[in-house]
């Protein structure tokens, strides 16, 4: 049996424009029917408007997420990632403070062990903008099965 999804149509050029979806027309995504390509196209648009719904909902830019494309050590191939601010300004910081000789340079686990207080705030906030917005709550189910089918496929 097949899963349908129901997104409106081209939702997130739709609504990056505008707020509100009220007024566009219901289109029909079929999540089966998706290449690889196309199920990690549908993922990155649909994660940009989610982002971009939390960041607009939530208070506190230090817990706004912000993506950013990089290229790993000992890759040429250029990826994204999205972070929160606080992650981004703390790895910023102590980049800063190693070539200054005041800190020692600190790994992404170790960044991410030291701000789990941080990382829990931000968790609550996301819970707490889902509570109040509807459509953040769909984008994030929407997510959740894109994902999960693009799992199934890459077995990864």
């Amino acid at each position: 049996m097949k899963i349908r999804l129901f997104l409106l149509v081209q939702l997130v050029s739709l609504l990056a424009l505008s707020k509100s979806a009220a007024g566009a027309e219901q289109g029909q995504i079929v999540i089966e029917d998706l290449s690889i390509g196309e199920l990690r196209q549908q993922i990155d648009r649909v994660q940009k408007e989610f982002y971009r719904v939390y960041n607009t909902l939530n208070e506190d830019d230090d817990f706004d997420i912000t993506c950013h494309r990089y290229t790993p050590t000992g890759s040429n191939i250029s990826r994204e990632a999205c972070e929160p601010n606080f992650l981004i300004s703390r790895r910023s910081d102590n980049a800063k403070e190693n070539q200054q000789g005041t800190d020692v340079l600190v790994n992404q686990e170790a960044l991410i062990q030291q701000l789990q207080p941080e990382f829990e705030k931000l968790t609550e906030r996301m819970n707490a903008v889902g509570k109040e917005s509807e459509y953040f709550r769909e984008l994030n189910q929407v997510l959740g099965m894109l994902r999960e089918r693009l799992t199934e496929l890459t077995g990864s």
